[in-house]
């Protein structure tokens, strides 16, 4: 059973959907074209040297090469990633063409655009609040208040916020408040997988069920496949847990995939809540090694910071009920403890796709936190596949003379994205950004430090996938205690890391070909 759980894990992984939707439109491509080669070959007659059959094709698929070209470069869409799209129009127009319909859209339907928004009308009591803390903010009020306007997130003052810098602690926090509730318990994750930790935590939530304690799950499908198969939702409604999963998996090619709950969001009776980037399965937290020591990160705020976490479930898990959220009283404590004035700012916030998001609020708060560092910006990172404004931002603020360092894997999870991440360290490197590869194994964590004063800790990797298609969360903290806690485990982590330098940096010639195509259809993957 392991030998083929492995075998289909390897089979349905998260990208792998995405390969063979391309292979297949590309065979569809090639025989469109043979069929009309066959059908044109049967035309007669020449124009000068050109059989009317060649001017066809060539006519063809120059006018779909020129409409695709002109619609992808009047679009409102990210530079890189306009550039992927016409190099592959230019290499398959038809191909090209195809995908580019299939793919590049992230568009709802108009029903669900109206759901999203009656959520949102309906938790505005939630989501507002006269407080900006710009007294307190100072230059950093800006970016606080974009956080509100653009993704409906309160700044809190007298919230506390614990960081975890390995999932094993994560999940030692988590069971010892998962028995403590009392009323209900919201878990949203991108990935849980059987095994102890889910075990562990599945007869937790039974017998809180059997407490008449409120249990509502959400999974993203796509990402739980490999895992837990398509029928753990019915398993789950079958033992009386709310179960829902979000992005049915259907097995048709359509940019849908591309927008996936990636969120790991858990919150007990509105008192405390965790987030970051430590799914529900046991490689997150050591049991199993599948590539080396995992590293991760994430953190259990408390106090009325937990509200905002509450209205982020509550809007995600609504978009697949048809449930009545306009009085969502019952979920929000009726007081929350005072943590005192030295805890700092906390702004959790979420982020996804347009048009859900009017922006791309993850990147535009990370490029804020590396533009204002003026001594150090830290970053740890599965991936590093990122646009031109982030390695703009990064070389920028190394030349200036900030330290910049980056953490990434040693030990990769996709060996591919390796390479193009690998391949992105050099404009970096010669900017003077330090790239530091992680040597026990592989880092998950997503955090961003900057100057003992901001922090970020979430579900964003810095790649495209992250930052431009999946719906992902993280909390923004200025001064908080817990800075202090994040720079100690940058630190420990620079300790068994290797610097990369212009000769580590090198890859040989294939890895070289792989991640330089890669890297120009990055964007689109």
């Amino acid at each position: 059973m392991k030998f083929l759980k492995k075998i289909f894990s390897k089979i349905f992984s998260k990208t792998t959907f995405t390969f063979l939707a391309i292979i297949l439109q590309l065979g569809f491509y090639f025989l469109l074209d043979y069929l009309l080669e066959r059908i044109m070959n049967e035309i007669p007659g020449r124009f000068g040297p050109f059989t009317f059959s060649g001017l066809i094709s060539v006519s063809v698929n120059l006018i779909i090469s020129l409409f695709f070209i002109v619609r992808i470069v009047i679009r409102d869409m990210p530079p890189d990633a306009k550039v992927s799209w016409i190099i592959l129009i230019a290499i398959a127009p038809i191909a090209g063409a195809l995908l580019y319909l299939l793919f590049s859209q992230q568009r709802l339907s108009r029903k669900k655009f109206r759901h999203f928004a009656k959520i949102r009308e309906d938790l505005k009591e939630y989501i507002t609040s006269d407080n900006d803390y710009s007294d307190l903010l100072g230059p950093y009020a800006g970016i606080s208040r974009y956080l509100y306007n653009e993704a409906n997130a309160i700044p809190h003052r007298y919230s506390d916020i614990e960081y975890f810098p390995t999932g094993e602690l994560f999940w030692d926090a988590l069971v010892r408040e998962l028995e403590k509730a009392e009323k209900y318990i919201f878990m949203e994750y991108f990935i849980i997988d059987y095994g102890v930790m889910w075990s562990t935590v599945e007869d937790i939530l039974l017998r809180k069920k059997a407490q008449g304690v409120v249990i509502k799950l959400m999974y993203d499908d796509f990402g739980c496949i490999p895992h837990v198969g398509t029928d753990f939702c019915k398993k789950m409604r079958k033992k009386g847990i709310e179960c829902y999963r979000f992005n049915k998996f259907t097995p048709l090619a359509t940019a849908r995939h591309n927008n996936r709950d990636h969120r790991k969001i858990t919150v007990i009776d509105g008192r405390v809540g965790f987030m970051g980037g430590t799914n529900i399965a046991d490689e997150y937290v050591n049991i199993t090694h599948p590539f080396g020591q995992w590293k991760d990160s994430s953190v259990m705020l408390k106090g009325a910071a937990v509200q905002n976490l509450i209205t982020l479930f509550i809007s995600m898990y609504g978009s697949l009920t048809n449930t009545d959220w306009s009085d969502i009283s019952q979920y929000i404590p009726e007081y929350y403890e005072d943590y005192g004035e030295s805890t700092g700012i906390l702004q959790p916030f979420g982020d996804g796709p347009k048009p859900v998001f009017k922006d791309h609020v993850a990147e535009k708060c990370i490029l804020d936190m590396i533009n204002r560092s003026t001594e150090y910006m830290y970053i740890m990172t599965p991936y590093l596949i990122i646009d031109n404004n982030l390695q703009s931002a990064l070389c920028s603020a190394a030349q200036r003379g900030v330290d910049v360092r980056i953490i990434t894997p040693r030990i990769p999870d996709k060996k591919i994205v390796f390479w193009i991440t690998r391949r992105n360290y050099i404009n970096l490197n010669k900017a003077g950004v330090k790239i530091y590869e992680y040597l026990p194994g592989f880092i998950h964590s997503k955090c961003y430090l900057s100057d003992d004063t901001l922090g970020l800790c979430g579900t964003m990797n810095m790649d495209y996938r992250s930052l431009l298609h999946h719906f992902e969360c993280g909390v923004w903290m200025y001064k908080t205690t817990c800075l202090r806690d994040m720079k100690a485990d940058f630190e420990a982590t620079f300790a068994v890391s290797e610097l990369m330098t212009e000769e580590t940096i090198k890859q040989t010639l294939p890895k070289r070909i792989v991640s330089a195509i890669g890297s120009i259809f990055s964007p689109l993957l």
